[in-house]
């Protein structure tokens, strides 16, 4: 590696590849396995998280494909220049909420889950404040440097992650998995909805492409960064029904954690597993946490100009209060179907309406100078 190579203010290939997995790869899937295994029965639920996986794999490949063709702009600038700018304000508004909203409610469930399996003699309104206090220092230096972390974390929480299914395999149950294709199409769809929220990261698309030194490469690498959390959502949920089964499973409110919990060293050498799977899987829910922050930032900033130090100290104290405002786990899970529903806006409705306008303002440019 030669000096300075990472001195710039661009990112490559591989750093969006990481963001896209980062991104995904958060809360939801601690409890993507109850959701999906709630409407499905036995291990049927692979077929939903498939089947969505590529659905959303598609969408991402034509976001990318879409944005990286206007290369160096703005989330504001090219859907001004697709849209009109009152539309374009309105649309960059609503994204920086939902990215708001998507900080506040990372916060919120990693602080219920410390709660319950590390700090239960803490508040949770200091374990949230020490959190997001780390979050506003990742966001208070440089954009690249944050982004870059995630080629540091991401590999560590994949090793982690992979290696708590390998320890589980004595624990594997074959006969958890049959029978096999025995849901209603409509339990596949309802299991399919479930996943939408894990899946939808891939939106970061639409800001961090701008920063990248090739976008040409944008939707190669982000193809690469879906399918990613895909193969990892696949195993985590295979193991998880092969030990605990369909039914036990749907009724575990965070399966991915209670999964390390069965795990036995030889010898007793390591006890509590599942305290060192949650601190490393927390790097992870950090760099989601920060992205999203950061967006949130970065888009308040293209449309009102603001210092982005004065928007650090204006939007921690609403990022806190929002992520502190639910009173219950209903109230929680509504806040992330809420996001989920805007972020299906924006990964699956929107690049179709800007594909359609582009395809529109092709023919008419064909006939202008016909």
């Amino acid at each position: 590696m030669k000096t300075f190579d990472y001195a710039d203010q661009e990112i490559g290939g591989k750093e969006l590849t990481y963001i896209i997995s980062s991104m995904m790869i958060g809360v939801g899937v601690l409890t993507l396995p109850r959701l999906v295994a709630t409407h499905t029965n036995m291990f049927d639920g692979w077929v939903s998280i498939l089947v969505s996986g590529l659905f959303f794999l598609f969408f991402g490949w034509l976001l990318a494909k879409i944005v990286s063709s206007y290369p160096k702009k703005t989330f504001l600038e090219y859907t001004s220049a697709l849209l009109t700018k009152p539309v374009a304000y309105v649309l960059t508004l609503l994204l920086a909420i939902t990215f708001l909203l998507t900080c506040a409610l990372e916060t919120r469930v990693i602080t219920n889950i410390s709660k319950l399996y590390m700090f239960d003699q803490t508040p949770i309104e200091a374990i949230s404040l020490m959190f997001l206090l780390v979050v506003i220092y990742g966001v208070s230096g440089s954009r690249i440097a944050l982004l870059r972390l995630n080629l540091m974390f991401l590999p560590i929480v994949l090793a982690v992650t992979v290696l708590v299914q390998f320890f589980n395999i004595p624990l594997f149950e074959l006969s958890n998995l049959r029978p096999t294709f025995t849901s209603s199409f409509n339990g596949y769809y309802q299991a399919a909805q479930e996943t939408v929220f894990s899946f939808i990261g891939y939106v970061v698309v639409l800001v961090y492409i701008s920063l990248m030194k090739s976008p040409k490469a944008a939707p190669k690498m982000t193809v690469i960064g879906i399918g990613i959390p895909i193969i990892l959502y696949l195993i985590i949920y295979t193991v998880t029904i092969g030990v605990f089964g369909n039914l036990a499973t749907a009724e575990i409110i965070y399966p991915t954690i209670e999964i390390a919990k069965e795990i036995e060293a030889p010898g007793g050498f390591v006890e509590r597993f599942e305290s060192i799977f949650f601190t490393v899987w927390i790097m992870t829910v950090f760099n989601t946490a920060s992205m999203a922050l950061d967006i949130t930032i970065h888009l308040f900033q293209t449309m009102f100009n603001i210092q982005r130090k004065a928007l650090i100290l204006l939007l921690s104290p609403i990022t806190y209060l929002l992520a502190m405002s639910p009173d219950t786990a209903f109230q929680i899970q509504k806040i992330g179907k809420t996001i989920a529903i805007i972020g299906f806006f924006y990964g699956v409705i929107f690049p179709i309406i800007l594909l359609t306008i582009m395809w529109i303002k092709k023919i008419k440019g064909a006939k202008h100078y016909a």
